[in-house]
């Protein structure tokens, strides 16, 4: 294993010590922390949805189907937040990027489900969904 990929391992292993002893993190606050990742990029993309529970933004381009393309999104259900990060399906390069530490945490090619906070997997989110901006951006599906 990789330098990198031990520390990652560490500062992991670390975190989830720190939860089990202060308590694992409330779905607000989680679906806030996701949400921020993706709020990020507003200035480039569309505010779609903003309610508690459920946040979207799209491109303002148009897919086949005549609606905007989704970009990503942030949803609460009852057992987890899932992390919607569209790209990731049709940019092999970009999916190959995933560590996997976050590779866990994925539910088919763009979605990532969370109980806790993870600044660690969030950090490497937050890369990942800049790298996918840009990746769009260069593939001129933004508008």
């Amino acid at each position: 294993m990789s330098a990198t990929g031990e520390k990652i391992k560490e500062r992991t292993r670390k975190e989830a010590s720190e939860r089990s002893s202060t308590g694992a993190a409330g779905g607000a606050s989680l679906f806030v922390a996701l949400r921020k990742i993706l709020s990020a990029h507003e200035a480039s993309l569309v505010i779609a949805k903003n309610q508690p529970g459920d946040y979207e933004l799209t491109a303002k381009t148009l897919g086949a189907n005549g609606k905007p393309l989704f970009f990503g999104g942030v949803r609460t259900s009852r057992a987890h937040t899932t992390f919607y990060l569209m790209p990731l399906a049709t940019d092999a390069e970009l999916s190959a990027s995933v560590s996997v530490y976050l590779q866990r945490r994925m539910d088919g090619k763009s979605a990532f489900q969370f109980k806790t906070i993870e600044p660690v997997l969030f950090e490497e989110l937050a890369t990942l969904t800049a790298r996918a901006l840009e990746s769009w951006k260069a593939a001129g599906k933004l508008g």
